[in-house]
């Protein structure tokens, strides 16, 4: 088999997961894994209130004759930011991802069942900066790492592997400027994560039966933002010169094994001062990431598994999607 690979489905609708499985056929034909990626909505709702997932497990009990022994994955909710937020409110972000590893664990279908989340360590600009990177760092250790490894001693206890999913920078700069959301009193492409999720920093992750969730699109900002002359205006000064001499390759070859990838493609950049966004879940070869075929044949070759995250505005047809499968198929002929 060339790798397990896992298609996004929205397991409240029939027709969505029916319409995931098509999708996947010449997946399987080209020697992959089957699997699904569960995107959870209503935030904490998703995986907590009866009802809805009730009707997860009802729609998805009826294709366990093809999924029963799959993989799969549950992407926790990222939005309200308020219910999994792990630098304000720690306990009930555990909380949350708790319900999550519980909501996987009793899934009708798949036998390796994984659980991502945000950690949403997001603050306004000005409280950024007021902290030096290895100050945050600090901070991360004194406020973060002991609910992370609660989370994962509860997910190696029920059979689910949880992985932190790598964040863009900023978090929010593929919204709209004038979008007028707000969190912590400020506009969403205004918050800053002081908390890098990325390479050797993995170890952020590796709290006992913690890992990564390393998504392209996400990390690519973090290295292309670097290289600008605005850079000091989006990361800490003590910290530009060491992203300077990596790549997001350096992010794929820190990978475990048993991490996974959101594969997709990424294009455009933030500036504040322009107004410009960055793009994320890009087609597969249609964004700006460089050696993409190369970073995807290394990921098969270690049998790290990856979702198929791409951004579609027809949902029916999947259109991105479809071009990102064929991306993969033709890499090898």
């Amino acid at each position: 088999m060339r790798n397990q690979i896992f298609i996004p489905t929205n397991a409240e609708s029939k027709e969505d997961i029916i319409n995931s499985l098509d999708i996947q056929q010449t997946l399987l034909d080209a020697d992959y894994i089957p699997g699904l990626m569960i995107y959870i909505r209503n935030g904490l709702k998703g995986v907590a209130l009866d009802s809805i997932v009730q009707k997860q497990y009802e729609n998805l009990s009826e294709i366990n004759e093809i999924y029963g022994n799959a993989a799969i994955v549950v992407i926790l909710s990222n939005i309200p930011i308020e219910e999994i937020d792990f630098l304000h409110n720690p306990q009930y972000a555990t909380e949350h991802a708790m319900k999550g590893i519980d909501f996987a664990k009793n899934l009708p279908i798949g036998k390796r069942k994984i659980v991502t989340f945000h950690l949403n360590s997001l603050v306004p600009k000005k409280e950024y900066f007021a902290k030096s990177f290895e100050k945050w760092k600090k901070e991360f250790d004194l406020k973060i790492v002991s609910y992370l490894r609660e989370i994962g001693k509860y997910s190696k206890s029920n059979g689910v592997e949880a992985k932190i999913e790598t964040v863009p920078v900023p978090e929010f700069g593929d919204i709209p400027q004038e979008d007028p959301r707000t969190y912590l009193g400020v506009k969403l492409h205004e918050l800053r994560n002081p908390f890098y999720i990325i390479g050797d920093m993995f170890q952020y992750a590796y709290p006992p039966g913690i890992g990564v969730c390393l998504d392209l699109c996400h990390s690519r900002t973090i290295y292309e933002h670097a290289k600008q002359e605005n850079a000091n205006e989006l990361f800490h000064a003590d910290i530009i010169g060491y992203l300077k001499t990596r790549s997001l390759f350096n992010d794929v070859l820190a990978l475990k094994q048993f991490d996974i990838v959101h594969l997709n493609d990424g294009k455009g950049l933030y500036d504040e001062k322009t107004k410009t966004s960055f793009e994320e879940g890009i087609a597969l070869g249609k964004g700006d990431i460089k050696g993409l075929s190369q970073l995807i044949k290394h990921l098969d070759s270690k049998k790290i598994a990856y979702v198929l995250e791409i951004n579609e505005t027809d949902f029916a047809n999947r259109p991105e999607t479809r071009d990102s499968i064929e991306y993969l198929v033709n890499l090898y002929k």
